[in-house]
C-alpha cells in the first residue's frame, strides 16, 4: 500500500481538483467547498484522456429501487468530465450516466494540512 503526500490543502482550491502521478499512475484529487476531499482516477474512460482533475464538482440525488419496491434517495457529489461531461461519483467512482463503466476510488486523509493519496482502493478499505 502507497500512501503518498500530495500537497497541502490550501493548494486545492474549493470546487476544484488537481492531478498527482502516484506509481505512475494519474490520480485527480479534488476538494469541495466544505473540505471533504476525494480521489478517483484521473482517466476519462470515454475520451481516453487524462482530464478529469479540471472537470466541474457538482451534486444531485440518485434514486435506486430497491427490493421491496421502496425507493432510495441517496445526495452524491461527482466530477463531470470537461470533455464529453459524464459524471462520476467522487465516493465511488461509479459512472452516474452509463452504469457500466466505474472507475477506482482512493482513499484520501488530511494530516495537519497535508493531504495525503492511498492507492488502496476506497471502495475496497
Amino acid at each position: 500500500m502507497t500512501i503518498q503526500l500530495i500537497c497541502t490543502l490550501n493548494d486545492i482550491i474549493p470546487e476544484g481538483g488537481v492531478c498527482a502521478l502516484i506509481e505512475g499512475k494519474q490520480v485527480a484529487i479534488f476538494r469541495t467547498k466544505d473540505n471533504q476531499l476525494f480521489a478517483i482516477d484521473n482517466l476519462d474512460p470515454f475520451s481516453n484522456a487524462n482530464v478529469l482533475s479540471r472537470g466541474l464538482i457538482g451534486g444531485t440525488v440518485v434514486k435506486t429501487e430497491l427490493e421491496d419496491g421502496s425507493v432510495s434517495e441517496d445526495e452524491v457529489i461527482y466530477i463531470a468530465s470537461p470533455i464529453y461531461k459524464q459524471r462520476f461519483d467522487l465516493a465511488t467512482g461509479q459512472c452516474l450516466d452509463d452504469e457500466t463503466v466505474k472507475l477506482d476510488s482512493y482513499e484520501v486523509s488530511l494530516e495537519g494540512d497535508q493531504v495525503m493519496v492511498s492507492l488502496t482502493n476506497a471502495m475496497a478499505a
